[in-house]
């Protein structure tokens, strides 16, 4: 019987273990699957703690509901009905600019203004900077269909001030990046295709809008879910991890495999692991960051292993606080707000978590969670654990005024764990995919490709798995 090996056991490696789950299962791949995890945990960057009534993430706190392939994934394992989006009270978020809090204006499509006089008279932007946003109206589309920095892009098309107080706090931080060296095609392509189509991103965005009155009603996802950008999991998203093994019996899940050695002997690859057990396998999915899976390739994929080995990554940390509600002075009337560069602040974000998910803390206390580090400052694994939570709470008092002692505090490091889609990406990834085909049954999945969100793993993994076994029908 055919046998394929799942290296890693992230989100896009767990994607890929039930996706040949349902080919067993429905008796279309006669085969054996196993999955081998180095770590003590399953699910990579998703790690859930709970105690005293509160849930804290450890590492993501949600997933982005316009990409349906994480809420797919929870309707078949049976997720569906635990599925949460944020409150609806209270759903402003901020951004902190001249030493006060700022509402974003509402009508802000991804930073593109798509209604007037919420715009026109919101505090966050300049004069000159609202003038300089609405000539996107004017400017002519790129000539160029090469790929660009997300700053090149922005400030050719809504100016410097649109980069510095929306593009870089708000869209270059869900990369945890640098907007000067950001990919734009690899992270947000409806920019570049919107110019393209439409020539102004606000003439396109409106367009857009024009449409969806026209239908009466907004297009509705493959599943349903929360009405919601952004939906978790009522008990914590690692109940997804558990779900897939739980639903997923002809797998089988190793942790603590940690591999000595991968070669490829005859048609098989084998895999050397720690302690002296080695495994044989028609086809293997290596579902680990690229800087790891890098090292791992060299003896038997020099030439992919070599491509692996020129996408960066850089170190974030996250800090979660818990106070008193009783004591607590700042109302926290919002999901929480970000950072621009330039005020002063080592922290980049901050979700006021309780204001923002249901049953994330007890109702006499309030959660918080700050982020430090990322492409402009890339030196969160240096700090111990007492620096950060002194930046961060440093940060806290002089952006909200929170001079209270946390009931707790606890810090989450992820040390050269965020992907950087740099400009180029795109055919740094192509090829590395031709690079893969003079390796037959060897396959690569996980964030460091076209995608670094839940979803997109998980679409990821489901592809990555489908080629696999395809490869072994042949």
């Amino acid at each position: 019987m055919k046998k394929i090996a799942i290296v890693g056991g992230g989100a896009a490696g767990l994607a890929a273990a039930y996706r040949i789950q349902e080919e067993i299962q429905n008796k279309n791949a006669p085969c054996d699957c196993v999955l081998l995890e180095a770590g003590d945990n399953f699910g990579g960057k998703i790690r859930t703690e709970r105690f005293d009534n509160f849930i804290v993430e450890r590492g993501p706190d949600s997933f982005i509901s316009q990409k349906p392939w994480g809420i797919e994934l929870c309707h078949k394992l049976g997720l569906g009905d635990r599925l949460i989006g944020t409150k609806k009270e209270h759903s402003q978020t901020f951004v902190y600019t001249g030493g006060k809090m700022v509402p974003m204006p509402e009508g802000l499509s991804m930073m593109v203004p798509t209604k007037f006089l919420p715009f026109v008279f919101s505090p966050l932007f300049s004069w000159p900077g609202k003038i300089r946003m609405g000539l996107d109206l004017f400017i002519p589309r790129r000539a160029d269909n090469g790929d660009e920095s997300l700053a090149s892009f922005v400030r050719r098309r809504l100016g410097q001030e649109a980069l510095v107080k929306m593009a870089e706090p708000m869209l270059a931080g869900i990369y945890s990046a640098d907007p000067e060296t950001m990919s734009l095609q690899s992270t947000f392509p409806m920019f570049a295709q919107t110019e393209k189509k439409y020539r102004s991103l606000i003439l396109g965005m409106l367009e857009r809008k024009r449409q969806v009155m026209l239908s009466g009603k907004a297009p509705k996802p493959a599943k349903p879910g929360p009405d919601s950008l952004f939906v978790t999991l009522r008990d914590g998203l690692d109940s997804l991890v558990s779900a897939v093994i739980e639903k997923s019996p002809n797998v089988q899940f190793r942790k603590g495999q940690k591999l000595t050695g991968f070669a490829r002997e005859g048609d098989q690859w084998k895999l050397s692991i720690e302690g002296g057990e080695s495994i044989t396998a028609d086809a293997v999915i290596v579902a680990l960051p690229a800087n790891i899976a890098s090292g791992l390739l060299q003896p038997c994929a020099p030439d992919v292993a070599n491509r692996l080995e020129k996408i960066p990554y850089v170190s974030t940390a996250a800090v979660t606080l818990a106070y008193s509600r009783k004591d607590f002075s700042h109302p926290l009337r919002g999901f929480g707000f970000v950072v621009p560069r330039d005020e002063g602040l080592r922290i980049t974000a901050c979700t006021w978590t309780s204001s923002k998910y249901e049953e994330r803390a007890p109702d006499d206390h309030v959660l918080m969670r700050c982020y430090v580090g990322g492409g402009v400052a890339q030196d969160a694994d240096r700090l111990d654990e007492s620096e950060l939570e002194k930046i961060v709470r440093d940060d806290l008092l002089k952006s909200m005024n929170v001079r209270e002692t946390p009931a707790f505090s606890k810090v989450y490091y992820n040390r050269k764990g965020n992907v950087q889609y740099q400009v180029g990406h795109s055919a740094l990834i192509d090829s590395i995919d031709a690079g893969l085909q003079s390796h037959p049954g060897l396959f690569l999945a996980g964030s460091a490709y076209r995608g670094i969100g839940i979803p997109d793993c998980v679409l990821n993994g489901t592809r990555t798995a489908e080629s696999a076994l395809q490869y072994l029908s042949k």
